[in-house]
């Protein structure tokens, strides 16, 4: 297996694409609790860690009260910055743009300044649970359903669930890795 270095700097050439950078999953547990996609929690064996920033980005301001006019368009911009659906996912480019176009236009001035409210830990929310259209005009929701996250299925929860034993992962993230091997393999038989 390549060394962390290695893989980071062959990312990080000017000739190779940011879409196919990939890091070891394990790489994606070295982050704040709090603010982790969950990416990685189903057994993957490897991401990419630049959709994974959006993602933490997105997780960081999910759970934050409004303060301010609700329909200012972070609730759809939240949904595309956390999806779970990672190439549907925006690209850092695409979550500056659409907050540019859309969000800051319908914020206040004096909002803007002090949109981040810290949260006492007793209060936090997770990501994906965290309904971000309650108390939204229905017009505006109807508008933006194309970027609204759907709820995370049963079988994907239960999958993170025995994916948090150490074991279970490791067996998970190796038929990941090679069942698409076993498939070609099959399919030329």
């Amino acid at each position: 297996m390549p060394s962390l270095i290695s893989i980071i700097l062959r990312c990080s050439r000017p000739s190779s694409s940011l879409d196919k950078c990939r890091l070891p999953s394990q790489v994606s547990f070295d982050t704040l609790w709090d603010q982790v996609t969950a990416d990685t929690s189903q057994g993957e064996f490897d991401f990419n860690p630049f959709p994974f920033d959006v993602g933490m980005l997105g997780v960081l301001f999910c759970p934050t009260p409004y303060t301010h006019s609700p329909d200012d368009g972070s609730a759809p911009l939240l949904d595309r910055m956390t999806t779970r659906f990672i190439d549907q996912r925006f690209k850092t480019s695409e979550a500056l743009k659409f907050f540019e176009d859309k969000v800051i236009p319908r914020t206040p001035e004096d909002i803007l300044s002090s949109w981040i409210i810290m949260q006492e830990s007793s209060s936090y929310v997770q990501f994906d649970i965290y309904d971000r259209r309650k108390g939204l005009d229905p017009e505006f929701v109807d508008k933006w359903a194309a970027y609204c996250e759907p709820s995370v299925p049963r079988h994907v929860k239960f999958l993170r669930y025995i994916c948090e034993y150490p074991w279970a992962f490791d067996t998970i993230s190796y038929i990941r890795r090679f069942a698409p091997f076993v498939h070609q393999v099959m399919a030329r038989i």
